[in-house]
C-alpha cells in the first residue's frame, strides 16, 4: 500500500470520529503545553536576572557571604562572622577600593500611612560609603540614624505609599520600634539583600559583636561587598580574598560546620543562580511531562478501540491483498498523526500561555527552541510507541474471522 493511500485512510478514520480524536489528542496537548510553559517561564526568569546584573553599571566588585549547599541548591547563612579584622585585611589587598560590611536586622513589621506589613521584607544595615547617587531611582543616600532607603519592590508592596520624605515605623524583634524618614528609593537590593528591603545606617543601627579566635570582642557582619578599583583586577582580588578565607580569616574559624565562605564576582553569582533555576525548571517540567504518559495511554486505548471497530474493514483489506506491513503502516500512521497534531498544538498553546505569563509579570520573552524541537519529537514518539501494539494486533487479525465480524 502506498504511503499516500495510508495517510488518506488514516486521516479519514480520525476525522470520522472528531470528538474521540480530539479528546485523545488533548492529553498530548496538555503535556507538551505544560512543559513549554515552564520552560518559557524558567528561561524568562533567568534572562531577567541576567539583564538586571548586566544593567548594573556600578563599581566592579564581588560579594562575600556564607552559604550552605546541598541537593543542587544553596541558601545564604546570615550569621555575623566577618569581623572588623577581616574587613581591614581585605582592604589591604592591592586593587581593593572599599570593603562594605552588611548585616541583617531582625524586624517583624513596618507601618507607613495606613499600610501595616508583616513579613515579606527584610531590614539590613549597610554603609553608604560604597554607593553613589547613581544607584538611586529617587532621593539620595542617608547620612543619619533616623533615615532609611527603600527598594522599589518594597514601595510596590505599600501601593506607592512609602515615598521619599515619608515616615515609616519599623518594629524590631527585640521589642523596640523606631521611625525613619525615607531619603531614597533604589531599583534593586544592595549586595545580598532581598528584593523588598529597608536599608539603615550601619554605624547607627548595628552593634553586634562576637568573640574572635584571638579572644577579643569585635563587630562582626553577615556579608561583605568588595569593590575593585578597576575591572581588570577583579579576578586577582578574588584569588587573594579566597586564599585569605581559606587560611587566616576570623570568619573561617567562626563559620558553622557544613557551610562555605564564597567570594563571588557578579558572573559567579549569575552562574550559580541560573544553575539552580535550570535545575528547578527541569524538575518541574519533568513533573508536567507525566501528563504525556497519560496522553500516550489515551492514544493506545483509542487505537485498540479503532482496531476492534474496524475488524471487518481489516478483513476486507487483507482479502483484497493487503499485507501485514500495510496494516501496521496504516495504524502507525494514524497514531502518529494524533501524536504530531497534539505536539504541534501543545507547542502553540504552551508558547501562547508562556508569553501571556511573562508579559503580565514583566519578564523578557525567551523562546525555548530546543524544547520546542524536543516536544515535537516526543509527540511523534508518543504517537508511534502508542500505536505499535494496536498496529501489531490489527496485523494479526484473521481475514476469515474478520469478514464474519459484524
Amino acid at each position: 500500500m502506498k504511503l499516500t493511500e495510508s495517510l488518506r485512510i488514516s486521516w479519514r478514520a480520525i476525522t470520522g470520529h472528531k470528538l474521540r480524536s480530539t479528546l485523545t489528542a488533548v492529553g498530548v496537548i496538555i503535556g507538551i503545553a505544560a512543559v513549554i510553559v515552564f520552560m518559557v517561564l524558567g528561561g524568562a526568569f533567568e534572562q531577567n536576572i541576567i539583564q538586571d546584573f548586566e544593567d548594573d553599571d556600578g563599581e566592579p566588585g564581588m560579594l562575600v557571604n556564607t552559604q550552605q549547599t546541598g541537593n543542587g541548591g544553596f541558601r545564604f547563612i546570615p550569621d555575623p562572622i566577618y569581623t572588623e579584622t577581616d574587613v581591614a585585611n581585605l582592604e589591604s589587598i592591592d586593587g581593593v577600593d572599599f570593603v562594605g560590611p552588611e548585616a541583617r536586622l531582625s524586624a517583624s513589621q513596618f507601618v507607613v500611612g495606613d499600610t501595616r506589613q508583616t513579613g515579606g521584607f527584610s531590614v539590613q544595615a549597610v554603609s553608604p560609603d560604597q554607593y553613589d547617587s547613581g544607584d538611586m531611582l529617587d532621593g539620595e543616600l542617608f547620612d543619619g540614624g533616623d533615615e532609611a532607603i527603600l527598594t522599589q519592590a518594597l514601595v510596590n508592596m505599600t501601593d506607592g505609599q512609602a515615598l521619599v520624605g515619608d515616615q515609616i515605623r519599623v518594629s524590631f524583634d527585640d521589642g523596640t520600634a523606631e521611625e525613619f524618614m525615607v531619603t531614597g528609593i533604589v531599583e534593586e537590593s544592595f549586595g545580598t539583600g532581598p528584593s523588598a528591603g529597608i536599608y539603615l545606617s550601619l554605624d547607627h543601627h548595628y552593634n553586634t559583636t562576637i568573640e574572635t579566635p584571638r579572644g577579643t570582642e569585635e563587630k562582626a557582619y553577615s556579608s561583605l561587598i568588595i569593590g575593585a578599583e578597576d575591572a581588570a583586577v577583579v579576578d586577582d582580588i578574588k584569588t587573594q580574598a579566597t586564599e585569605y578565607f581559606e587560611t587566616e580569616a576570623d570568619a573561617t574559624a567562626l563559620k558553622q560546620d557544613g557551610t562555605d565562605i564564597r567570594v563571588q564576582t557578579i558572573d559567579d553569582a549569575v552562574d550559580q543562580i541560573t544553575n539552580v533555576i535550570d535545575q528547578l525548571t527541569a524538575f518541574i517540567g519533568g513533573i508536567a511531562a507525566i501528563s504525556l504518559i497519560v496522553g500516550s495511554i489515551g492514544i493506545a486505548n483509542i487505537m485498540i478501540v479503532s482496531v476492534t471497530e474496524r475488524t471487518r474493514e481489516i478483513g476486507i483489506m487483507k482479502a483484497v491483498g493487503a499485507r501485514k506491513r500495510d496494516i501496521i503502516q496504516l495504524f502507525l500512521i494514524e497514531s502518529s498523526i494524533l501524536g504530531a497534531v497534539g505536539a504541534l498544538l501543545g507547542v502553540l498553546v504552551g508558547i501562547g500561555v508562556g508569553y501571556l505569563g511573562v508579559t503580565l509579570i514583566g519578564w523578557p520573552m525567551v523562546y525555548p527552541v530546543d524544547w520546542v524541537v524536543i516536544a515535537v519529537a516526543v509527540g511523534l514518539g508518543v504517537g508511534v510507541l502508542s500505536g505499535i501494539y494496536p498496529a501489531w494486533r490489527a496485523a494479526r487479525v484473521d481475514p476469515i474471522e474478520a469478514l464474519r465480524h459484524e
